[in-house]
């Protein structure tokens, strides 16, 4: 396809790059002179990806990728210049149909023919002769709402009504064959026959609301196969497109987050009853174009899954492209049915529970593998936990490094196996040199600490090498917030000589406690040594993740309380509800303005 330079230029002119990149970067923010943002190209935690207004020209210095809004629409989009330079006509609403050649002509030429059987197939389930296909709608639950604006369908039990009626519209049959809306009879020459016979159709959308496909499900058990799609064409393809996703973007950037089911009556099922930042991808599991495409929309993709589903596995491994773009993918699984099934038996709020309960991947793996095994040695599945936990290459949580990600869950799995956490980061260090675990995990003396125990007495730790921080410490902790009963007392005595003399001398705080389990613990820290860059960083973290272990707990007690209680479930619900956006508040203010205190 040729276009004249003059009306590139046209093209170029009639939009912003700023507003159309937008689309794509949800975190993209003007600050100053220019807009910055975290970039499209490639994951990273600080943004690097920044737009100049008054050039309209774009560049990430964290990936060195550069370019004006063609080469823009070019990358995100993974195509060629002419398309990309058709794309911003079309954001502009500049119509170029005039300027295409044969070849480019199919596309609307196969809309064209997808838009008349769309309204065929959905006139005729609203008609009295497609009652069998409505009824089976209505009975699986689906409201008439849904049925109009999901514009759902239906076939009739018939021979060649579409095709018939196609070749009235003159349309092209042999296009409309290769699009899979007929097929062509081998007995009687030149004529067709329709493909989704007596099946409830589900017309399948791109982002700008196009028809580019559709989905046929038969009614009766003597149709087969149960399922009939279109193949893919110019105008679809199954790695690009999520089910919903036209009349689920607005929302999914509204709540920054979208949620992933697994079938056409699952999404119907949670928008018709509010919950509409939902998609589906079509007969595969998830894939990198469609990371890619929620990362342009939102921060947060939760993956939800039937108690049974044979794609979890899939998707799993599917997850681990969404390390090359910015987005946290966390997976959630119905305790019984498909979330079309819960939603219609529970009600959106209970489905909200789990959705709000999702776990990050490596959880969720570890999870699996314990209750796979359970019943056996739980340190005989270290090797198998200590893989998961080597292979974390990245970390979702913007306060912390993949190591410190790392470090946690070995604390983790130090509290839940109820082994010292000293044995299990030896046994660690062991397998990640390929070395043999002796000791098999039990090695090593002294008490399981909690997290909140450890947090502390790290505090502790870094109040005793880096004093200047004394201050900030006791703004946001008091001894009365602390229950270990050691780091209750050193806070105390640290907070009496800080509030006497403004500042705080170390070796003062010996002073209080000339014998017992305070000072072998000051000693201890004492001889460990200290090597932190930055202590307020360090402390920033420790602070962080405090809030965030509280309020986590906080969620899972109300969790188990909405699973267990009657009258006061609306209650609980609530609290979790507040908890989860003072969750979000707090992720959103650490990485905005890159400071915790009086979140």
């Amino acid at each position: 396809m040729y276009l004249e330079k003059e009306l590139i230029e046209k093209i170029r002119e009639s939009v912003l790059l700023q507003d159309v990149a937008s689309r794509y970067i949800p975190s993209l923010k003007k600050k100053g002179k220019n807009y910055t943002g975290l970039c499209p190209f490639h994951k990273e935690k600080t943004p690097s990806f920044s737009i100049s207004p008054d050039k309209q020209i774009f560049q990430c210095f964290g990936c060195n990728t550069g370019g004006n809004i063609f080469t823009f629409i070019s990358k995100i989009e993974n195509i060629g210049f002419i398309e990309s330079v058709k794309r911003v006509a079309d954001i502009a609403g500049i119509d170029i149909s005039n300027q295409e050649n044969e070849e480019s002509a199919v596309i609307p030429s196969i809309r064209r023919i997808n838009k008349y059987a769309m309204n065929f197939y959905h006139a005729y389930l609203l008609s009295s002769q497609g009652q069998a296909g409505k009824n089976y709608l209505l009975n699986r639950g689906v409201s008439e709402e849904a049925i109009i604006s999901f514009k759902l369908g239906f076939s009739p039990d018939s021979w060649d009504r579409l095709s018939a009626n196609l070749k009235n519209k003159k349309a092209d049959l042999e296009l409309a064959e290769k699009i899979g809306l007929i097929g062509k009879s081998q007995k009687y020459q030149g004529s067709y026959f329709d493909k989704l016979r007596n099946r409830v159709v589900f017309p399948i959308f791109d982002r700008s609301n196009n028809i580019i496909a559709f989905g046929g499900r038969a009614i009766s058990n003597e149709n087969q196969p149960k399922y009939l799609n279109s193949p893919e064409s110019e105008v679809y393809q199954k790695r690009n497109i999520l089910y919903g996703l036209n009349f689920a973007q607005d929302e999914i950037k509204e709540l920054d987050r979208a949620i992933i089911v697994e079938g056409y009556l699952d999404v119907i099922g949670c928008h018709q009853n509010g919950i509409r930042n939902v998609v589906a991808p079509l007969g595969t599991a998830l894939t990198e174009n469609h990371i890619k495409i929620l990362s342009q929309l939102c921060n947060e993709v939760i993956m939800l899954f039937d108690s049974d589903s044979a794609g979890i596995n899939a998707s799993l491994k599917s997850i681990e492209t969404s390390k090359l773009f910015n987005v946290e993918i966390k997976i959630a699984v119905l305790p019984q049915d498909d979330p079309f099934d819960y939603i219609q038996k529970k009600g959106a709020r209970e489905l909200m529970v789990i959705i709000d309960s999702a776990e990050k991947p490596v959880d969720f793996k570890i999870r699996n593998v314990i209750e796979r095994n359970r019943g056996k040695d739980n340190v005989s599945i270290l090797p198998e936990l200590f893989e998961i936990i080597k292979n974390i290459s990245y970390s979702a949580d913007l306060t912390k490094s993949t190591e410190a990600e790392k470090s946690s869950y070995l604390t983790k799995l130090s509290q839940t196996f109820k082994i010292n956490e000293e044995a299990i980061r030896a046994d660690y260090e062991r397998f990640v040199k390929g070395e043999k675990i002796n000791n098999h995990g039990k090695s090593g003396k002294g008490e399981i600490l909690s997290y909140e125990t450890r947090a502390y007495r790290d505090l502790i730790h870094l109040i005793i090498h880096y004093p200047e921080i004394t201050g900030d410490i006791l703004i946001d902790f008091s001894p009365e917030d602390i229950r270990d009963p050691l780091s209750k007392s050193i806070f105390a005595a640290i907070s009496k000589l800080y509030n006497k003399e403004n500042e705080l001398r170390v070796d003062k705080i010996f002073d209080f406690f000339p014998k017992g389990l305070e000072m072998d613990f000051l000693n201890s820290t004492i001889q460990k040594e200290a090597s932190v860059e930055d202590p307020k960083a360090a402390y920033k973290e420790i602070y962080v993740n405090l809030k965030l272990h509280n309020i986590e707990k906080k969620i899972t007690e109300y969790v188990d309380k909405v699973k267990n209680s009657g009258s006061d479930r609306l209650e609980y619900l609530a609290e979790i509800e507040i908890l989860r956006r003072e969750k979000e508040k707090l992720s959103n203010y650490i990485y905005n303005r890159g400071s915790v205190r009086n979140t």
